[in-house]
């Protein structure tokens, strides 16, 4: 499966968790600490921005050097198999409430991932080797920052689920 494959399969998950949610729903929050399923979302939207801004870093290709230095199957450790494994959101990530429903949601993720998707199209990110730092991990290359963006979705499509049970069972 393509990197862009995996992002539009992903995108399609992130949607189906929430799309049988009211308003009241995506808007519960179980303490005045955790966020709602809408500011999650604005924080997936806020994180996918950051890796496209990454991704359209300009780049060099150097010919011995690695497409991914962590791999796909690291960083889903890392981050959804290993949920213990927290970090706080840094300030640029942080919703400010500014999705004020799930349309709105709805059409900014799309907006955002179908850009990196395009991205994707048009460059070809496994030749562009240089590395970005990300603030927790380190440095990654451009492949690696995808998989980041695919396993954060994926982390956050796991709070949604819990979540959802707790409405159920209020």
């Amino acid at each position: 499966m393509t990197l862009q494959d995996k992002i539009q399969t992903n995108t399609t998950e992130l949607h189906k968790s929430y799309s049988n949610l009211g308003d009241a729903d995506v808007v519960f929050k179980q303490s005045e600490s955790t966020w709602s399923i809408l500011e999650g979302l604005e924080h997936i939207f806020l994180i996918n921005k950051a890796v496209y801004k990454v991704l359209t870093t300009p780049a060099k290709v150097i010919e011995s050097a690695p497409v991914e230095l962590f791999g796909e199957q690291k960083i889903n450790n890392l981050l959804v198999i290993n949920r213990g494994f927290k970090v706080v959101a840094p300030d640029f990530s942080k919703p400010t409430g500014s999705f004020i429903s799930i349309d709105v949601a709805k059409q900014n993720l799309n907006g955002i991932n179908d850009k990196i998707v395009e991205h994707i199209n048009n460059n070809n990110i496994k030749e562009e080797t240089i590395t970005i730092k990300h603030p927790m991990l380190g440095e990654m290359t451009k492949v690696d920052w995808v998989h980041f963006m695919i396993a954060h979705t994926n982390r956050h499509i796991l709070q949604i689920e819990e979540i959802k049970s707790i409405i159920d069972n209020k």
